[in-house]
């Protein structure tokens, strides 16, 4: 048995990202950019107002100066001829600065001097309200690095830069198989005692695409060793395969052996954690393979420690890991374990520090607790009590980091 964070090294360890591949810039958020993007010219490439007013050159400009206007620019026309002394072209924001002007002053500086005239009402300096060629970023400069996540943001600059396709890590491929002969699917009503309906493929699916991996749900494989082992080789094929129930020590608990069997190289069985002591990693070829606990809250909390970071990894974020908080407790927690010890919380933002609220759970298998978390304390082994006000460490659950609400 092995301790968590050697546990999460060992993961990490393997982790490289896979294979690249194009998409189209409207299907690309989420993906980690494989490829650095350069501006391809100067942006602006063009001085542009930003400003709805009036294009003038600053030396004409003063209060109560009256200037004759040409006419007006709007946005994506151009204006070629010089504009004279003593005169000035309306303009709006976005629009090309016309030649011979160097400044431009908002239109709420200035008032109507009769017909095809504009009062002043303010002297303006040269380059106010301009933003001048490449003023943002000159042509072949940096605009997105390889590594980026693809957000909105840089899905807008991407678009200006012209790469209305790019190129992306590939995400992993995941098979999500439940073993266990109690399983029923979750359309059925329980015919007989200890028939459980399947709830953890479905929780592990969702966990997968809150990380952003493609799962398919392969159902389940009961405890039929031959046919356990049937599934599991075809499961082979995907990236990552994950395993729940059948990884402890129970008579029917044969998937460790199975793996073996398959050839997959164990790099560890059973971590010194709680709840999620029987957690398995090993991996096959090109595929990364997880056991985990048939109990809901196990299985969760082995897959945001374990399997979501490698998510992150294998799709480019090459130094991704898990980010730790610190916080104090705001309620009494009580530790009773030879291992790791991970408290299912609520964590809110008050008055400058992080405050963890204990969440009644009853073990786990009591998965209906962590519905009203949003992070796990963690509390080293042993037996002791954490008052209210005590220093605590935790992480939130991914996509579920919250602000000041209780």
């Amino acid at each position: 048995m092995i301790r968590v964070d050697e546990a999460i090294e060992i993961v990490l360890s393997t982790a490289r990202p896979l294979g690249e591949m194009p998409v189209a810039l409207t299907g690309s958020t989420g993906y980690v950019l494989s490829e650095t993007v350069h501006a391809d010219i100067d942006f602006p490439d063009f001085d542009r107002a930003m400003m709805d007013g009036y294009a003038v050159k600053a030396s004409d400009s003063g209060e109560g100066k009256i200037l004759a206007v040409d006419g007006v620019i709007a946005a994506g026309q151009r204006w070629s001829d010089p504009v004279p002394d003593g005169h000035a072209v309306k303009i709006m924001t976005g629009a090309p600065i016309p030649p011979g002007t160097d400044a431009v002053i908002e239109i709420e500086l200035t008032s109507e001097a009769g017909e095809g005239k504009v009062k002043l009402e303010s002297r303006v300096e040269a380059g106010r309200n301009i933003a001048c060629r490449g003023e943002e970023a000159k042509r072949g400069a940096v605009l997105v690095p390889e590594g980026a996540v693809i957000d909105s943001a840089i899905a807008s600059v991407l678009a200006m830069a012209g790469r209305i396709r790019v190129q992306v890590y590939r995400v992993p491929l995941i098979g999500i198989l439940a073993t266990g002969s109690e399983l029923i699917d979750p359309s059925e009503h329980p015919a007989a005692a200890g028939q459980v309906r399947d709830s953890n493929t479905y929780g592990l699916n969702a966990q997968c695409l809150i990380w952003r991996g493609i799962p398919l749900r392969l159902g389940f494989a009961g405890d039929d060793r031959d046919r356990l082992e049937a599934a599991i080789e075809r499961a082979m094929a995907y990236d990552v395969l994950i395993l729940t129930g059948g990884v402890s020590v129970g008579d029917f608990d044969c998937v460790p052996d199975i793996l073996a069997a398959l050839g997959v190289e164990i790099k560890f069985h059973r971590v010194a954690m709680k709840p999620g002591k029987p957690v398995l990693f090993g991996k096959r070829g090109s595929t990364w393979v997880f056991g985990l606990p048939g109990n809901p809250v196990a299985a969760f909390l082995g897959f945001e420690l374990f399997i979501g970071p490698l998510i992150r990894r294998l799709s480019g974020e090459a130094e991704y890991r898990t980010t730790w908080f610190d916080g104090v407790a705001a309620g009494d927690f009580r530790v009773g374990s030879d291992r790791t010890f991970f408290s299912a919380s609520r964590v809110v933002y008050e008055d400058g520090i992080w405050k963890a609220f204990p969440v009644e759970s009853r073990g786990s298998a009591d998965i209906f607790s962590v519905v009203g978390a949003n992070a796990f304390v963690r509390f080293e082994e042993g037996r002791y009590a954490v008052p209210a006000g005590e220093k605590v460490r935790f992480f939130f659950q991914r996509g579920k980091q919250y602000g000041t609400e209780r």
